[in-house]
């Protein structure tokens, strides 16, 4: 059974994927700062630091597939705290590439973002760019195989409280209105977490080393149908209310304003239409409770 170590993997998207990888066969360990709450029955769990490179090491020891879900991903967190993103999120990186060569692991899969075509994104978006490089400079120099997954706007079970899906059915559930910084027309390429995972696994076919992967919905849907949708679904007993953008962080409408390397683009055959998925979260919401912010 061909061992995987997840880092990150008790976070929204690195959870979904580590049950995607168990789901394949694949045996799991999840490396993260704090217990998952989503281990499965076989996974096993590591908890520590990526700048802890003693225990990055060990965990990575016959490990054939490394994926790194870990960092700062909160753009707001990250203007924040520029000094903290960038020593998670790049010497993370650092130290994660150091422990892969060590392992002779035979693929990286690194989570980036669609920030990194932009010029938005504050120090997130510095921060998978700068990993981005090191990772591409690191498969030059020492033939370490890579897939780099630059992820759209992913929504569903387990998101973050920053994540935009899941406070716009927050708001809309218990308090009875959506208040937005933006515009009606703003344009997001929304996918289904479950979906993301499912790519992020299908990528380790041999056709994706040392590739870069767009990883996006099939859809762009602009805020307003979003925003449609979850009234329609709670019989419109919600207000909606758009004001001004209060930062310039996030794009309007493409993030494609910046040239990196060039990259692939995968969608699933088989997805969660957005309703539906909608749909699921609030009943999901509505039997468990307000969901609580992390700390």
């Amino acid at each position: 059974m061909k061992k995987v170590v997840v880092l990150g993997g008790s976070g929204f998207l690195g959870s979904h994927v580590a049950d995607e990888l168990t789901a394949c066969g694949y045996d799991v360990t999840v490396f993260d700062r704090v217990c998952s709450p989503y281990l499965q029955a076989g996974q096993r769990m590591v908890q520590g630091d990526l700048l802890d490179r003693k225990a990055l090491e060990k965990s990575l020891e016959g490990v054939r597939y490394v994926f790194h879900f870990a960092g700062v991903s909160d753009i707001g967190e990250s203007t924040r705290k520029p000094t903290e993103t960038m020593e998670v999120n790049v010497m993370g990186t650092c130290a994660v590439l150091e422990a892969c060569l060590r392992a002779r692991v035979s693929r990286l899969v690194f989570a980036s973002s669609m920030y990194v075509y932009c010029d938005r994104g504050s120090f997130y978006r510095v921060s998978k760019q700068a990993c981005e490089k090191l990772i591409e400079e690191y498969g030059n120099e020492f033939s370490l195989s890579y897939t780099i997954l630059r992820i759209g706007t992913p929504y569903g079970p387990r998101a973050n409280h920053f994540n935009a899906i899941q406070r716009m059915l927050t708001q809309a559930l218990f308090e009875k209105r959506i208040i937005l910084s933006g515009s009606p027309d703003d344009v997001r390429d929304y996918i289904h977490v479950s979906d993301t995972a499912r790519e992020a696994v299908a990528i380790l076919s041999s056709e994706y080393a040392n590739r870069h992967v767009i990883v996006t919905g099939h859809q762009r849907v602009p805020l307003s149908t979003v925003t449609t949708l979850i009234r329609d679904i709670l019989s419109g007993e919600v207000d909606v209310e758009f004001k001004k953008r209060d930062s310039c962080h996030h794009y309007k409408t493409t993030p494609y304003a910046f040239k990196p390397s060039c990259a692939v683009k995968r969608v699933p055959e088989h997805y969660q239409d957005l309703g539906q998925g909608l749909l699921e979260l609030l009943y999901e919401f509505g039997s468990e409770g307000r969901p609580s912010s992390p700390t």
